[in-house]
């Protein structure tokens, strides 16, 4: 396996302000005149597929607006945000620098594909996986002082140590980092540790004052752990939205994810050139006619007005369906916006089809570019966030 990548250490200081959020002007990557390669998948009753030409897209964009210096990690947890770990590492391999995922287990299918360095973002939990980490040369991320303690002990190597700079959540508080240090010299550990990480308060960077306080609380912690160790780290910090917009938080390599997909963690309204990749189907499984002031689906939240035509759908809010989506959802068959009627069963959905003539076997689309059944527009209706949207309606077990 190859070994960890030197990563550049020099980096031009630029002056922290609120100005540094505006977009970079650069231009987009070219398009190619090349048709776009969909990958096909079925799980349950759900048809995914996955544009891989436009994921190329996504990382060729997201590279362009790199600080000088900087690489891209793409960023493959929670099965790649729906989209299948093996498809977006086949897809993707030749155009990022590296990979990030949560799990172990996520890195072992990656490591199956790629050589280049993989970051283990929650650590390791067990011996069995520490062993799998060193044989196959993945960077892991220390979650806690108490996590650091026990990987010291062991005499685990290529360690990121997590900084909290304001998220909460895992990592190392600044008034812990002289105990950390102290514990890293005692034990004559400087060789195990090669990182940091820490990670943004606000995937959307909405809160720029609190957002600048990170980025310089996570470069005085890491001045310290250098100056203390006697050697430069590599350093990485910026998720999607850092990537997109601003060049002071990219370090040695930022970690997008949403966007590799496609989403902008910006919203609908400001969307780069970023292009979807994921769309998800499913089949008719039987239609019928019901007579007026028929009910259909639990409680009988749909009261036909007229004499009505339904299909039945095989998929459900067990395959990802957001259940509220039912009161205002919609999906498209054969070209035509059909309304779904009734509360969204476990595996099953109807929808009305007055105005196309449906059959068993007909596909129909439940996400998709289609008006009305964007990422963006079945989390706006349902109360969620496109990221659950991805990751709970798309592929599960790739």
């Amino acid at each position: 396996m190859s070994k960890p990548a030197t990563m550049e250490e020099e980096r031009e200081e630029d002056e922290l302000t609120e100005n540094n959020f505006k977009s970079q002007d650069k231009e987009p990557p070219k398009k190619e005149n090349q048709e776009d390669i969909v990958i096909r998948k079925k799980e349950k009753g759900k048809i995914v597929e996955v544009n891989t030409t436009n994921l190329q897209k996504n990382i060729k964009f997201l590279k362009s607006r790199l600080k000088k210096g900087s690489k891209i990690f793409a960023v493959a947890k929670s099965a790649a945000y729906g989209h299948g770990i093996i498809n977006v590492a086949n897809a993707i391999e030749k155009f990022t620098d590296g990979w990030c995922v949560a799990l172990v287990e996520e890195a072992e299918k990656i490591r199956k594909i790629s050589t280049k360095n993989i970051l283990v973002m929650k650590g390791t939990f067990s011996d069995e996986e520490d062993e799998f980490a060193q044989i196959n040369n993945l960077w892991i991320v220390v979650r806690d002082f108490y996590d650091l303690t026990i990987k010291i002990k062991k005499g685990i190597k290529n360690l990121f140590i997590k900084l909290d700079t304001g998220m909460g959540r895992l990592g190392i508080l600044k008034e812990e980092l002289p105990k950390a240090i102290e514990l890293i010299k005692s034990e004559r550990a400087e060789n195990l540790i090669i990182g940091t990480i820490s990670h943004f308060a606000y995937s959307n960077l909405e809160d720029k004052k609190f957002i600048l306080e990170q980025i310089k609380s996570f470069s005085e912690m890491n001045s310290f752990i250098e100056k203390s160790l006697g050697k430069k780290l590599i350093k990485t910090l910026s998720n999607s939205a850092a990537t997109l917009e601003l060049a002071d938080a990219h370090f040695d390599f930022t970690r997008p994810g949403i966007a590799l997909y496609g989403i902008s963690p910006f919203g609908k309204n400001k969307k780069f050139e970023l292009s979807p990749a994921l769309s998800v189907k499913t089949n008719v499984i039987a239609t019928k006619k019901i007579p007026k002031g028929y009910s259909v689906g639990y409680s009988r939240k749909f009261i036909a007005e007229k004499e009505s035509k339904i299909a039945i759908l095989n998929i459900g809010y067990a395959d990802g369906l957001p259940r509220e989506w039912w009161e205002n959802g919609i999906v498209y068959a054969k070209g035509k916006k059909l309304k779904i009627a009734g509360v969204i069963s476990m595996d099953m959905t109807a929808v009305l089809c007055e105005n196309v003539e449906l059959y068993p076997g007909d596909e129909v689309i439940i996400l998709g570019q289609e008006e009305g059944i964007t990422a963006y527009d079945i989390a706006e209706k349902t109360g969620k966030i496109t990221y659950e949207i991805l990751c709970s309606i798309g592929l599960k077990n790739s």
